[in-house]
C-alpha cells in the first residue's frame, strides 16, 4: 500500500540483485498533495486538526506532507564509502483495512525478518526510525511490536513531526533520514511529541542527541497491515 510502497521498492530491488537480474536499480517514491488524498483520509477520521504528534498522549491523527526521493542501489562492489542496505523484512497481517494488529505482531514479523536478513541481533540496532503516524491505534501497535522484539531501551523516534506523513514517499524519505543519522551520528528527537503517552513503553527520544551509529532500522507500514522494515548500516 502507499504508506509502505517506497520501502518495498528497496526490498524488491535487493531481491532482484541477489537473483542476478541486475547489478543496480533506482529506487524511490513520490506522492503529491491533492484534494482526493485530503478528503479520503478525512473521511476515515485519520487527519488531525492540529499538528501531528507521534507518541504524544494527545495525538489524534496524521498530518499529510508532500515529498519525492530517489536513491541508487547497487550491488556491493567493495566501495568503502557507501552506506549499506543490510536487510529487509515484509509482512501482511491483514488485521483490518485501516487498523493494524493491536499487538503489533505484523510489525514485529517485518522487523524480525529484516534483522534476520541483515544477520544482526536486536541489540545491534542503535536507533529505530518509527513509522509513527500520530494516530492512537498505529502508534500503540508499533510500540508493542518494537518492545516485543527490542525491549524498552533502544532509542527511537518518528520523523513525521518534521515532514508530515508523505504517504507513498514516506519509505524513501525516512530511508534518507536513517542514512543521514548514520552519517552524522544523530539520534533525532520526535519533534512534536510534548508529553509521551504513558501507555507507550519504547524509548521515544524527546531530545536529539549525538552518538555513533552503525545500524539503523526504519519502519514503513500501510493499510491492511502491509508492513516493511529496512536495516541500514554504516559504510565499511
Amino acid at each position: 500500500t502507499a504508506c509502505s510502497s517506497s520501502a518495498k521498492v528497496f526490498a524488491s530491488a535487493q531481491r532482484a540483485m541477489q537473483a542476478g537480474l541486475c547489478d543496480a536499480a533506482v529506487v524511490g517514491g513520490v506522492d503529491s498533495l491533492c484534494g482526493t488524498t485530503l478528503y479520503g483520509f478525512n473521511s476515515l477520521q485519520l487527519l488531525s486538526a492540529d499538528i501531528c504528534r507521534p507518541a504524544d498522549a494527545q495525538r489524534n491523527g496524521i498530518s499529510i506532507g508532500e515529498a519525492a526521493g530517489f536513491a541508487l542501489l547497487e550491488t556491493d562492489d567493495g566501495n568503502a564509502a557507501a552506506p549499506l542496505l543490510l536487510g529487509y523484512g515484509e509482512s501482511s497481517d491483514a488485521h483490518h483495512m485501516s487498523t493494524p494488529d493491536p499487538d503489533g505482531r505484523g510489525a514485529a514479523q517485518a522487523m524480525q525478518a529484516a534483522l534476520r536478513r541483515a544477520g544482526l541481533d536486536p541489540a545491534q540496532i542503535g536507533y529505530i526510525n518509527l513509522h509513527g503516524t500520530g494516530t492512537q491505534a498505529n502508534d500503540l501497535s508499533e510500540d508493542r511490536g518494537v518492545c516485543a522484539l527490542f525491549g524498552e531501551r533502544t532509542p527511537c523516534s518518528s520523523t513525521k513531526g518534521w515532514s508530515g506523513h508523505t504517504l507513498g514517499a514516506a519509505g524513501i524519505l525516512e530511508a534518507v533520514f536513517s542514512l543521514l543519522c548514520i552519517e552524522q551520528g544523530l539520534l533525532p528527537r520526535s519533534l512534536t511529541t510534548l508529553n509521551k503517552d504513558p501507555l507507550l513503553r519504547a524509548e521515544i527520544l524527546l531530545e536529539s542527541r549525538s552518538a555513533p551509529l552503525r545500524h539503523v532500522l526504519s519502519n514503513s507500514f500501510g493499510f491492511g497491515g502491509s508492513n516493511c522494515s529496512l536495516v541500514f548500516g554504516a559504510a565499511r
